[in-house]
């Protein structure tokens, strides 16, 4: 993989339709979203959205790396959230596998862009 991969990437639009695909998933199970879990996945996605908006949208190094920090530690906190809900049968294994394999992506492309912003040290 190409160390300038993530820019060839929307990773806005990628959030943005995660987190659209898991309200749309949850939006006909009331029952499901009274569950901590489930609120807590759609929050953090919806976070994980936001930081990477913040982040594409700074113009200053510094705080472009905060948000991209973020955005990277709201990503691994998605995939537990996931596990939990499959273990409470609030989420088929498959829709887990597809969201954390879309994750993962996006944590790798945020993990280049990171490494694009930190100073190079010699």
């Amino acid at each position: 993989m190409a160390s300038s991969d993530f820019l060839n990437v929307d990773l806005t639009a990628v959030c943005d339709d995660l987190a659209g695909e898991i309200n749309k998933t949850y939006q006909n199970l009331p029952w499901a979203l009274k569950h901590e879990a489930v609120s807590r996945l759609k929050r953090q996605v919806h976070e994980l959205s936001q930081a990477v908006h913040k982040a594409k949208d700074s113009t200053n190094a510094a705080r472009t790396a905060r948000f991209l920090e973020q955005a990277v530690a709201l990503t691994n906190e998605c995939v537990p959230l996931m596990s939990l809900c499959v273990r409470k049968n609030l989420l088929s294994a498959e829709l887990q596998e597809r969201w954390a394999k879309r994750l993962n992506n996006v944590d790798q492309h945020l993990s280049q862009w990171l490494k694009a912003c930190s100073p190079k040290e010699d």
